[in-house]
This record gives C-alpha cells, sequence and structure tokens, in this order.
C-alpha cells in the first residue's frame, strides 16, 4: 500500500439516516439562494462499540522547546503505558541537524506493536527525545505531517490516527495558512482521506491558524493540553476506537441548473466542508467530513439555483443528498410573481434559520479575536457584541463564557459589551483555538409538534397564543 492509498474499509458497521428540510416554497430568479437543513444520524448497528485496537496506527508526535522537554517526556510514558494492547504506533520527537523529526521508538523499523513490554520500552525511550533546536530553522509542521503520512503509507490498518503534541516550537513561515499553495496547504491536501489528526496545545505560545487548519481539514480535534497531557491522549485513543466509518463523505448531486454547492457542519461542530468534484461526474460534489461516530450532525446546505427558465408550480428536485447507502432529495416549487411564500417544512424552517445565526456567531467570535491581536477596541466590542446577541438568541452560552474571557457582557439581548484597556493574548489565543472545538448547538427537532388547541372548544390555536379567539379563555 503506498502513502497516498486510501483508508481501508472499516469493521464495525454503522447505520445511516440523510434527511433535508427545506423551506419548500420559493421565489423564482437567476441566482436563487436555497438554504436547506440537512441531519445524518448515525446507529451502531452490532454488538461491539469500539473498533479492535489491532485496527488502529497511531502515530505520536512530540514538538516541544528545551524548557519543557523534561515534563513532556514524563507525560508522555505515562500516556504510552496506558495505550491498549494491540495497538500499532509509533512515536516521533525532535529533529536532527537537518530539520527531519527523529524516531524516538521503535528503536528499529517504523511500527511497533503495543504489548506489555513494548509500552515499558517505549516509555522508557522517551528519554532520547530531543528538545527543538533554538539555533537551527524550526522543522514546520508540513514536514511533520509529510512524515506521518510517510509512516502510514507502510501501516495499511482501517484507523489511522496523528497525534501532535506541540507548544507551537515547529512553526515558521511555510504554515502561511491564508495561501492555498502554501506548504502547509499543499501537505495537507496530500494527507487529506489518508489519516485523521488530532492537535494538543501546550502552553500558550503557539498560533491558532495552522493549528485548526490542521483538525479541520484532517477532520480531528484542537485540544488546550496541560502539560501533564498523558490523560489527553489516552482520551483521544478512546475517541477514535469509537470511530464506525472513518471515510463517508456528503455527495451532494445537483441539477444543471445549480450553479454553486456550499456545506458547512453546525453541530456539533461549526467548520465549512472543502467538495471534492469528480471529473466523470461534474454534477456530484463529495464533502469529506470527520469519522463517523453514533450521533447526529446538522449542516446547513446551501445552492445557488438559475430558475429562470424551470416551470412554476411544480415540485423540482434540485438535489439528493447521500451518506452511505442512505439518500434524501432537496425538492422546491417555485411560485408564480405576487404568491405568497409559505414555510413548507416540518420544522418551519427554523433549524435553517437557527445554523444561519449559528454561523454568524461563530464567524463574529473569529473577527472579534482578529481585532485583540493587534488590539483594535472598538472592532471588537462591535464583533463580540454581535456574538453575544446571536448566542443568546440560539442559547449557546458557551460563546458567553468564551466572550468574558476577554470582555465584560453589559446587555447580552442587545448585544453591549466592553473590553478593558489591556487584553491577555494567551487567553485570545485559547479562545480561537476553541471556537474549533466540540461545541454543541441544540437544533430544532424534526417532528411537527402537536397543534395548540383551546382546552374548551378545542379551536386550534398558534403556538404563542394566549387567548382563544373563538370563546376568549385565557390559556
Amino acid at each position: 500500500m503506498g502513502v497516498n492509498d486510501p483508508l481501508p474499509a472499516p469493521r464495525l458497521p454503522v447505520g445511516l439516516k440523510v434527511s433535508v428540510d427545506v423551506q419548500r416554497d420559493q421565489q423564482p430568479h437567476h441566482d436563487a439562494r436555497i438554504e436547506a437543513h440537512l441531519r445524518v444520524e448515525a446507529t451502531p448497528v452490532g454488538p461491539v462499540d469500539e473498533v479492535p485496537a489491532a485496527e488502529l496506527a497511531v502515530v505520536i508526535a512530540l514538538d516541544v522547546a528545551a524548557e519543557r522537554r523534561e515534563a513532556a517526556a514524563a507525560a508522555l510514558a505515562t500516556a504510552l503505558r496506558a495505550l491498549p494492547d494491540g495497538l500499532s504506533f509509533t512515536v516521533l520527537g525532535g529533529a536532527d541537524e537537518n530539520g527531519a523529526p527523529t524516531g524516538c521508538y521503535p528503536l528499529r523499523g517504523g511500527w511497533a506493536s503495543a504489548d506489555t513490554a513494548q509500552k515499558r520500552r517505549a516509555a522508557f525511550s522517551t528519554g532520547r527525545i530531543a528538545a527543538a533546536a533554538g539555533d537551527r530553522p524550526p522543522t514546520g509542521y508540513p514536514v511533520w505531517l509529510a512524515t506521518a503520512r510517510a509512516l502510514f503509507g507502510e501501516r495499511p490498518l482501517p484507523v489511522r490516527h496523528l497525534l501532535l503534541i506541540t507548544d507551537g516550537s515547529s512553526q515558521d513561515e511555510s504554515d502561511e495558512t491564508d495561501l492555498d499553495d502554501s506548504a502547509l496547504q499543499s501537505e495537507l491536501r496530500r494527507c487529506a482521506g489518508r489519516f485523521t489528526a488530532d492537535v494538543l496545545a501546550l502552553g500558550s505560545d503557539w498560533d491558532p491558524a495552522p493549528l485548526l487548519a490542521v483538525v479541520e481539514r484532517l477532520h480531528g480535534d484542537p485540544v488546550d493540553a496541560p502539560d501533564r497531557f498523558g490523560p489527553a491522549v489516552t482520551e483521544a485513543v478512546r475517541r477514535i476506537r469509537r470511530v464506525r466509518s472513518p471515510e463517508l463523505p456528503v455527495s451532494v448531486t445537483v441539477r444543471p441548473v445549480v450553479r454553486g454547492v456550499t456545506l458547512t457542519e453546525n453541530a456539533p461542530r461549526g467548520q465549512v466542508l472543502e467538495p471534492v468534484s469528480r471529473q466523470e461526474e461534474p454534477r456530484r460534489f463529495d464533502f469529506p467530513t470527520r469519522p463517523w461516530e453514533s450521533g447526529a450532525r446538522d449542516y446547513l446546505l446551501t445552492l445557488h439555483v438559475d430558475a429562470s427558465t424551470d416551470p412554476l408550480g411544480v415540485l423540482l428536485q434540485l438535489a439528493t443528498v447521500s451518506v452511505g447507502d442512505s439518500t434524501a432529495a432537496l425538492l422546491v416549487r417555485w411560485l408564480p410573481p405576487g404568491v405568497a411564500v409559505g414555510a413548507g417544512t416540518a420544522d418551519g424552517g427554523r433549524g435553517t434559520r437557527t445554523m444561519n445565526v449559528a454561523e454568524r456567531m461563530r464567524a463574529a467570535l473569529a473577527c472579534g479575536y482578529d481585532a485583540l491581536d493587534p488590539m483594535s477596541r472598538g472592532e471588537a466590542e462591535r464583533q463580540f457584541g454581535l456574538a453575544v446577541r446571536l448566542a443568546d438568541e440560539i442559547g449557546a452560552t458557551w460563546v458567553l463564557d468564551l466572550v468574558r474571557e476577554v470582555a465584560e457582557i453589559l446587555d447580552g439581548p442587545q448585544g453591549v459589551v466592553r473590553v478593558g484597556p489591556t487584553v491577555d493574548h494567551a487567553t485570545v489565543r485559547l479562545g480561537r483555538l476553541h471556537i474549533g472545538a466540540d461545541h454543541r448547538l441544540e437544533l430544532p427537532g424534526r417532528a411537527p409538534a402537536e397543534p395548540v388547541r383551546c382546552p374548551d372548544c378545542r379551536h386550534p390555536a398558534g403556538p404563542s397564543a394566549r387567548y382563544c379567539i373563538v370563546c376568549g379563555r385565557r390559556f
């Protein structure tokens, strides 16, 4: 198996159900924007809850400065002793004089299979880990990723995962995230689909941008870990053992009138997914996403449609959405001019509106943190105020907790905040990292609510009604 081969199929079966909610009645336009609430529910099938450890390959890469090396080596030794038996693992730590990551364990060959003796020897070998050299250029995250990619090419197992533990010592100019052709972005494209990755960030001297780029493209988690990070490594291994399907993209197939497709995950995590198009199927877009575990995910699917030549008043299928063997259709009806647009959805469009608010809320948070570094107090207050107001609207209390770390909330519903004269930049970096973490967003359920009726005359009423319009009874 070569380094560019995709992941093998997993053994744990998973049941998937895809559903699409969209405002069915729409006004036609040459560039109509259609937004739909897409939900994918994953259900375990069978009695097994964890991937066998023998089906996992894990690269643990430790990148720390000299002042953190001793504590990090001790924490890594603790984590290695806790690895499950049968897991394939390799440990990288430090770099040689040429800037290439060096192998810490095993001493010969690329991989070891965890058992009592191997884990004991690996823990002892952490003393060989070299600190990042202050007198040489930093290694750069692309080099760590390329080394992991080469190692995983030698281990054809169903689940392959990188744990990058860093205090930011490796970062250099190659870690530019704003340029598509930067060394980091190019290497991430090579790694996508080959393995997943978590980042454990130690201390507070790291730049969150490249770390978030790694976990978003490789579908992992960003963690601000303590210096005693052993339990965080153990939890990361437990999480990847709960993966039931490493690679099942969300596939969207559209009619020729659809000119643009975007997909944003809103729950349990907020991130924009990058599509992969196929030359042989130009109207199909595959959106690689995180490995599938049990639970539901919610997405905002946006289509730009040229409806200028479509018929009016009939249901049209603009797209189909598939994950695995489950498929759902996106149907709309273009209304004649002057006809009022109705709700047309099971939840009245509340799910789509909530996801729109969540997307704007996360964007405002990110802009607020950007305004604090360098300090632009007025812009930061405006952006954080918007984030707080939107968070209050959808009940995202985690946003309020983040904002309180850098500003005082004077009026949440009105979005009034006050940033102090000084801001701790370490707190700003942690806040930016936390935006990409797993903050769950409660979205409306799919089943239509039981209609509200007057208890006396049984006349139907709206959900917010206080009096019956027929008999006048107070609810």
